[in-house]
């Protein structure tokens, strides 16, 4: 088992990986068990089998193709550091959402203000009001009492309610003994992982939850991207040319001519 210890350069290292895969690709694209943003790697940047590594990577500053793991090594992708060393004795294997999660946090700082995950009223008391959740690990209360660090005063909900935590496994949304229950897109749940574009119904009060980065990871925002690029060098379209244009007094003088010429003309015919 390895490893793996992800940071950007002069970062805290975010939360250590174990995985006991045959093999371990780090990249940005969706078959990357370690992900790094697209713009630092490329879909398939290193590969690990065997207690080795290839690929593209510094190691101590100098480029390098390839070698053995040994001790730890220390890749240097763009900006970014992973580590990779035997797991100690006795870890046990992360779980799938921990890796998944680890990504969108890695992608935050990439993305810039407005990357964090943010719940928005879509419907009840206080429809548009937004809350944007704070940095792992973080937890918000929703409920109508005093004890609720987001207070929705819609009769339905219990004083506590329902409780959002933000781990590094992801966002959990979490029953607390609520009186009227918890759904997440129309299924009751008691503790689940909420995902982007999510529906959360508590009590008459509907919202929405949204993650700009893991929209990123599943590649939208890029498609979005490479489309708005695309539409802005292609410019506006080209101008017709003066000659080209309509000419409303030459159109209409050439009909005035025209209907004279047939009123002469059935002149002379019934003459």
């Amino acid at each position: 088992m390895l490893r793996f210890e992800v940071r950007e350069a002069d970062q805290a290292a975010l939360p250590a990986i174990d995985l006991d895969d045959r093999v371990v690709v780090i990249g940005s694209g969706p078959g990357a068990r370690i992900r790094l943003p697209a713009s630092a790697a490329k879909a398939e940047q290193v590969r690990i089998e065997a207690g080795a590594w290839a690929g593209a990577a510094n190691v101590d500053g100098v480029q390098g193709v390839g070698g053995p793991i040994g001790a730890g090594v220390t890749l240097e992708i763009g900006t970014y550091r992973v580590h990779v060393a035997p797991a100690p004795a006795g870890a046990a294997a992360t779980p799938p959402q921990r890796t998944e999660s680890l990504a969108r946090e890695l992608v935050r700082s990439m993305l810039g203000a407005g990357a964090a995950p943010t719940l928005e009223v879509e419907h009840g008391p206080v429809i548009g009001a937004k809350r944007v959740l704070a940095p792992p690990e973080s937890v918000l209360v929703i409920g109508r009492g005093d004890e609720a660090t987001w207070v929705i005063l819609d009769s339905d909900l219990s004083k506590a309610h329902a409780e959002i935590r933000r781990g590094w496994d992801g966002v959990r949304i979490i029953d607390l003994e609520s009186k009227n229950g918890i759904k997440l897109d129309g299924a009751s749940v008691r503790d689940a992982l909420v995902h982007d574009g999510a529906l959360i119904e508590l009590g008459k009060t509907r919202i929405r939850f949204r993650d700009p980065a893991e929209r990123h990871l599943r590649g939208e925002s890029r498609v979005h991207a490479e489309r708005v690029r695309r539409e802005s060098s292609a410019g506006p379209p080209a101008a017709m040319p003066p000659a080209a244009r309509p000419n409303a007094l030459v159109f209409y003088g050439a009909l005035a001519i025209m209907l004279l010429a047939l009123a002469g003309l059935a002149w002379v015919l019934a003459t």
